[in-house]
């Protein structure tokens, strides 16, 4: 069903651009009969909505409840597994003794979608809707692991229908950040709410049109899409019009974040959010002064089933690598293979992870930085480079990021000596054993000996110790 909006751009088109009707199909994406319909319309008045009282189905009457409870439910399933209304028909002619005619469940069925319609679209007078949320980011400072303030921006969904909240915390306003947040939400509460409100962000509105409706991004439009939530957009300056959500950040604020919290792991944080969310919705609603749990329960009867598959929140982008095995993301440097220089590379960009890929190949993974000119090295990517310059190791940035025990190695070795131990390094980690190279080293250090074939064969012992036999028992002892 179209806005009113888009019915008067369709006339406008028509009537004072003198458009064809196909060219108005064509710029409005809409079918050439619905454009037709509204560019030739004459009586604009409005249409008295269909009488759904019981009383016009004297045969139905006791059925109609019955109806409702289904065709509500169905709202919050795939359209695919919806009834139809000859299968509404059916079921209450099988299971609960309906005798009367399929024309009068049809006709009430039209009616009543017809209804619902309209109130999807906010023409009817609902008071917070159960179900229906609002979201929003609210800016908070934390700790890092180093004691160092940061600046982090919690996403907060509210229910204003029974005040209930959610909080998650990130490092960012970004759309990994948001569509992330949303989905631990939606996943938390076991549902999708049917319709949310927004900001006119720019990680999901690309522009405001004129008529009044929003050119989306496209990561927005498929997380949307898939979760099949409804998204409406504030006017713009008109934060007001969420006002529930813009009062739970604040509070959530003054009381999630005081003291300033400090972050480690937003994993481990945001887990403690739950709890945090949860235990405050046992307080008294400032309104019905009974518990928010309580009204909850009317929200989360009518959210929609969490779809078969959770969306997986990343962007792609490729990047070219420069000299040095650097790939650049928002400023900061991420170190490849140096023999990766000069190639484009795709990046998987995660709200807390950044994975690089080549001929399908992944050939990095860092922790993404939301820091500005910083440069991130993975000494494993540069061994094999350092096979051609052995004399260069203490010299380059990433050797303090070595296992110390192989820098102590490296730093008393020289000459082929040298090259031998990088060569060793080399095979452990393009075998996938990065982990165990300083175990190998600390275990031949045990037996007296550091040489690398002494540390190849300790290596050998350790990556494949569940294939050695058991040593065999004599039961007759050499003379």
């Amino acid at each position: 069903m179209l806005r009113m909006a888009q019915k008067q751009y369709i006339k406008d088109l028509y009537e004072n651009e003198d458009l064809s009707l196909r060219e108005i199909s064509r710029r409005t994406g809409h079918s050439f009969e619905t454009v037709r319909k509204y560019a030739q319309m004459e009586d604009w008045r409005p249409v008295g909505l269909p009488n759904l009282e019981a009383e016009c189905y004297p045969v139905l009457e006791a059925y109609i409840p019955k109806i409702d409870a289904w065709m509500e439910a169905d709202r919050k399933i795939p359209r695919k597994q919806r009834h139809t209304a000859k299968r509404i028909y059916e079921r209450l002619a099988e299971e609960a003794g309906y005798t009367g005619s399929y024309s009068s469940v049809r006709r009430y069925i039209q009616k009543k979608r017809y209804v619902q319609s309209l109130a999807d679209d906010g023409y009817l007078p609902l008071s917070q809707p159960a179900g229906r949320g609002q979201v929003d980011f609210g800016e908070s400072l934390y700790y890092d692991g180093q004691g160092k303030e940061r600046k982090g921006y919690a996403l907060t969904v509210t229910f204003p229908q029974s005040n209930k909240g959610y909080t998650q915390f990130y490092p960012s306003q970004n759309q990994e950040c948001l569509l992330e947040g949303l989905k631990r939400v939606f996943e938390h509460i076991g549902g999708v709410p049917p319709r949310l409100k927004f900001d006119n962000l720019s990680t999901a509105v690309v522009k405001v049109l004129a008529d009044g409706e929003r050119e989306l991004t496209e990561g927005f439009t498929r997380f949307r899409l898939h979760y099949r939530f409804q998204a409406d957009f504030c006017n713009p300056a008109s934060g007001n019009e969420k006002g529930n959500v813009e009062n739970k950040v604040g509070y959530t604020r003054r009381n999630a974040f005081v003291p300033v919290p400090t972050v480690i792991s937003f994993e481990e944080f945001n887990e403690k959010l739950w709890e945090w969310c949860e235990q405050d919705a046992q307080r008294l609603h400032y309104k019905y002064k009974v518990p928010i749990e309580e009204l909850w329960e009317a929200d989360r009867e009518s959210l929609l089933r969490l779809p078969e598959h959770p969306y997986p929140v990343f962007r792609y982008e490729a990047v070219s690598v420069n000299k040095c095995g650097f790939a650049v993301i928002d400023t900061n440097q991420y170190g490849l293979a140096p023999a990766l220089a000069g190639r484009t590379v795709q990046a998987k960009i995660f709200f807390d992870h950044v994975e690089f890929y080549h001929d399908h190949r992944l050939v990095g993974q860092y922790r993404r930085s939301y820091s500005r000119n910083e440069e991130f090295c993975d000494w494993t990517q540069y061994v094999g480079a350092l096979l051609r310059k052995p004399g260069a190791v203490e010299h380059t940035r990433f050797f303090k990021q070595f296992p110390s025990s192989w820098q102590a190695l490296l730093e008393r070795s020289r000459g082929k000596e040298r090259k031998n131990a990088l060569q060793l390094l080399h095979e452990i980690i393009q075998a996938g054993n990065a982990e165990l190279s300083e175990e190998a080293l600390s275990l031949a250090a045990e037996n007296g000996r550091t040489d690398p074939d002494s540390v190849r064969q300790c290596y050998y012992m350790i990556a494949r110790k569940e294939f050695r036999p058991a040593p065999l028992k004599l039961r007759v002892s050499a003379p």
